[in-house]
C-alpha cells in the first residue's frame, strides 16, 4: 500500500536506502555484541575487496570507521568516515550522510581538534537544517557542543548550540536526547555561571529519569556535582577575600544557635553587658521590687542594657607592611659569623 504512492524510481531509492542501512546496522551489531574492533576491520577489509557497488563500499567503509573510533586510531577512522560520506553524498543517501558526518565529528574530536570537529558539526547540521530534519540537526548541534567542550573553546557557543539542541530535540519529541542536550548545557555553564548548570542538570536529571535512560544518570550526576563543587568553591573564594579585605585574621562573632523551645530562650550573657551612662555610674534600667515607686523624672528612657557591637574603622589601602615579605623589608637577622 505505501509502495503504491511512490513512483518506481522513488522505491528503489527506499529500497537502497534500507539495504544499506541493514549492512550498516549488521556491522554495529557485531561491534555491540563483543566482536573485537580488529575483527571487525578485517571482516570489512574482506567485504570491501568483494563489494561489487559504491552503496556497499560507502557502508562498509562507515562500518570500519566505527570500528577505527573503537580501537582510538583517530586519522584512519577519519579517512574511513570521509571516503563515506563522500559516497553517500553521491548517492543522494541523506541518513546514510548523516551517520558518516556523526562518525567523522568524533574521530576528529578523538584526535583533539575540536575546531574542525566543530565545523564539520555546523555543517551538517545546516544540511539538515536545509532537508527539514529536526532530529538530524538537533543531534548535529549537539554533536557541535560537545566538540567545543571537548576542545575546552568557547563555552559560550557550546552552550548556545547545547539550548538550540534541547529546543530542537524537544520538538522532535526526544526525551533522551533532550536530556543528553541539557547535560551539555550544564557543563558548558559550570565556569561562568554555575548556578545555571545546577538548574539544568536537575531538569535533565528528571526528564532522564521520566524517559528511562538509566545509561544518562550517573553522567548527569557527575556535572551537578561538579556545578555544586564551583559554587562552594566560589563561595570559599569570596568569604577569603572580606576577611582579607578587612584585616581581620578571624572570622567575624556568629550568634549563638537557640533549639526551639516551648518557653522563652534564656538571654544569652555574652550577647548583653551593662553601658556606663554618660553623666557617671552604671545603673540597669531594671529596678527591683525593693526600691519603691519612682517618680515621672527618675525614670530612665536610655535602655542601660545592649547589644555588643565591634567597633568599624575604615583601613587604609595601603600599608607600610603590605608585600613586605616580597619586598624583604622586614627585620633581618644576618647569618651569625663561624
Amino acid at each position: 500500500m505505501f509502495w503504491n504512492h511512490l513512483s518506481r524510481s522513488s522505491v528503489a531509492q527506499v529500497r537502497v536506502a534500507l539495504q544499506q542501512m541493514e549492512l550498516v546496522q549488521q556491522g554495529r551489531t557485531w561491534l555491540q555484541e563483543g566482536e573485537p574492533p580488529t575483527a571487525v576491520l578485517q571482516e570489512t577489509e574482506d567485504l570491501l575487496q568483494t563489494a561489487a557497488d559504491n552503496r556497499s563500499k560507502a557502508a562498509w567503509k562507515l562500518v570500519a570507521a566505527e570500528a577505527h573510533l573503537r580501537v582510538g586510531d583517530a586519522v584512519e577512522a577519519i579517512q574511513s568516515a570521509s571516503q563515506a560520506m563522500v559516497l553517500f553524498e553521491q548517492l543522494k543517501l541523506g541518513e546514510e550522510q548523516m551517520a558518516a558526518s556523526a562518525a567523522l565529528i568524533d574521530a576528529l574530536v578523538l584526535k583533539q581538534d575540536g575546531a574542525a570537529a566543530a565545523d564539520a558539526a555546523e555543517s551538517a547540521a545546516a544540511a539538515c537544517r536545509e532537508a527539514d530534519d529536526v532530529a538530524g540537526e538537533a543531534a548535529m548541534l549537539l554533536r557541535k557542543s560537545e566538540a567545543l567542550l571537548a576542545a575546552m573553546q568557547d563555552p559560550y557557543t557550546a552552550a548556545e548550540a547545547a539550548i538550540s539542541a534541547c529546543l530542537l530535540f524537544r520538538r522532535a519529541g526526544d526525551a533522551r536526547g533532550d536530556a543528553s542536550a541539557l547535560e551539555a548545557a550544564a557543563r558548558a555553564h559550570l565556569l561562568y555561571d554555575p548556578e545555571q548548570a545546577i538548574k539544568a542538570a536537575k531538569e535533565a536529571l528528571a526528564i532522564a529519569s521520566a524517559a528511562g535512560d538509566i545509561s544518562a544518570l550517573p553522567r548527569i550526576e557527575r556535572s551537578m556535582i561538579a556545578a555544586k563543587a564551583q559554587v562552594a568553591t566560589a563561595q570559599q573564594a569570596e568569604q577569603a577575600k572580606a576577611l582579607s579585605c578587612r584585616g581581620q585574621a578571624a572570622p567575624a562573632y556568629k550568634w549563638p544557635k537557640v533549639l526551639q523551645l516551648r518557653a522563652p530562650a534564656a538571654p544569652d550573657v555574652f550577647a548583653m553587658q551593662e553601658r556606663p551612662r554618660a553623666e557617671g555610674g552604671s545603673q540597669l534600667a531594671v529596678r527591683g521590687a525593693s526600691a519603691g515607686p519612682v517618680g515621672a523624672a527618675k525614670i530612665d528612657t536610655k535602655p542601660a542594657v545592649a547589644f555588643t557591637r565591634k567597633p568599624f574603622k575604615w583601613n587604609p589601602g595601603y600599608h607600610k607592611t603590605d608585600e613586605a615579605w616580597y619586598r624583604q623589608e622586614l627585620t633581618y637577622l644576618p647569618p651569625s659569623g663561624e
